[in-house]
């Protein structure tokens, strides 16, 4: 499987929505979805960018995560173009990422106690 095929499927699980949801938004079918995660579809460049901008527009990514997101997933996309072994350099160096969770779904700000007056 493809780092970008991998990333998606990790990406959708971190955000707990289900491949459902993602065909529901209507840039990809769920039945396309599924393919795209399990490695036997690869998603275009627009389908990657309507989902991070679905992303930001839903809440789930800020501006600055979005762009950041975006910029991961195509590189993880065109990586294949790259020698063996610098791929394998670049594999092995984002699974040492993954557990840092380069996305966390934003919480909400603790509430501020009110002074009484």
């Amino acid at each position: 499987m493809k780092l970008v095929n991998k990333r998606l499927r990790e990406l959708r699980l971190s955000l707990e929505l289900s491949q459902e949801a993602i065909g529901a938004q209507g840039f990809v079918s769920t039945p396309g979805w599924v393919k795209i995660e399990n490695g036997t579809r690869q998603p275009s460049d627009a389908l990657l960018e309507k989902l991070v901008a679905w992303l930001g527009k839903d809440g789930y990514l800020t501006k600055a995560e979005g762009d950041k997101m975006l910029e991961e997933l195509l590189s993880l996309k065109y990586m294949n173009h790259l020698s063996p072994f610098i791929r394998r350099l670049a594999g092995s160096y984002h699974d040492a990422l993954a557990p840092l969770a380069l996305l966390r779904v934003a919480e909400d700000p603790p509430a501020s106690p009110r002074k009484k007056s």
